[in-house]
């Protein structure tokens, strides 16, 4: 791969109107074209003019390129040509770019950019012109490509709501509203989100759903559906200080420990301090929930309050 570091690799031509981004896109065209060629030659266990030294080593020929197609990155638009290979032998998988699958058209990252811009509250039409100035005009971005994209991830998320918590004893969970820029703000739409810990420790996302206000309704059909997938009733909840979760939790976890957050408690007793005062504050409170034993908690809360 030596072979692609040259002069033209490094030449911007004086018209470019952003020479930092042109060479950004050069680079990532040298070095992706470059990549695609390694692929052939490990596929075909040789390199570029070397011949298979048995027949039985034989897997095929180089074959020129692929029409140049258009691929649009983080850093703007580039073309690359994907090499091709004739006379596989038969019985052998025939060669396909891991890199670059057929027909695709932009990275995946870009393509995870669109549901986020979504969550961000960009409308579908703004999309277009939004992302074309940053990625130029050969973009493969329009209003359908965009819909479609964002179609599927609809679905994939779909999917994840009806899978099954059978098989996944949690312990813990954590729960809160999460208040987004998108939609209409006077409906106080928001992303209701249940976060638990299995035995091992290791933590999942359980419940991702939309809610009003964090209300007791809006919480009940989240807890209801992760009941109606198999999960099993956490032993502890914990979550801020909204009514509506616990109303929910009440009635469909009956058996669950509630507690209350502590970076919520934290923050609600530094929000009544003066400022001069909440740094002090702030290490007792973490002294407090750090302590071994309720008897070393009580103390420690004691002395906060009397100081």
């Amino acid at each position: 791969m030596n072979e692609v570091y040259n002069e033209r690799m490094f030449s911007v031509s004086a018209t470019e109107a952003d020479p930092i981004e042109a060479l950004v896109r050069r680079g990532a065209k040298v070095m992706l074209q470059a990549a695609l060629e390694q692929e052939v030659c490990e596929y075909l266990e040789r390199a570029r003019h070397q011949r298979s030294e048995s027949e039985a080593e034989f897997r095929g020929y180089r074959n020129g390129h692929a029409k140049e197609r258009k691929l649009t990155i983080g850093s703007g638009t580039i073309k690359v040509k994907t090499p091709r290979v004739s006379d596989v032998p038969a019985g052998q998988a025939e060669f396909e770019s891991q890199l670059i699958k057929p027909y695709q058209r932009r990275s995946k990252t870009l393509a995870q950019v669109f549901p986020q811009l979504f969550i961000e509250g960009l409308a579908t039409r703004d999309f277009e012109p939004a992302l074309r100035s940053l990625m130029g005009a050969e973009a493969a971005l329009s209003p359908s490509t965009i819909s479609r994209l964002n179609a599927r991830f609809k679905a994939e998320y779909g999917d994840w709501t009806q899978s099954s918590l059978a098989n996944l004893p949690i312990v813990y969970v954590w729960v809160d509203g999460i208040y987004i820029k998108a939609g209409i703000a006077d409906e106080r739409a928001c992303l209701l989100v249940v976060m638990g810990a299995d035995v091992t420790g290791k933590k999942h996302l359980l419940g991702l759903e939309e809610g009003y206000r964090e209300s007791k309704e809006s919480w009940l059909a989240v807890l209801r559906n992760l009941k109606a997938r198999g999960m099993n009733e956490p032993a502890l909840a914990i979550g801020d200080g909204g009514l509506g979760f616990w109303a929910a939790a009440g009635e469909v976890w009956r058996q669950t420990k509630q507690q209350r957050c502590w970076v919520h408690k934290m923050r609600n007793i530094l929000d009544k301090l003066p400022h001069p005062e909440r740094g002090e504050a702030a290490q007792s409170l973490r002294a407090i929930y750090l302590s071994r034993t309720r008897e070393e908690a009580r103390v420690k809360v004691l002395a906060l309050v009397k100081s």
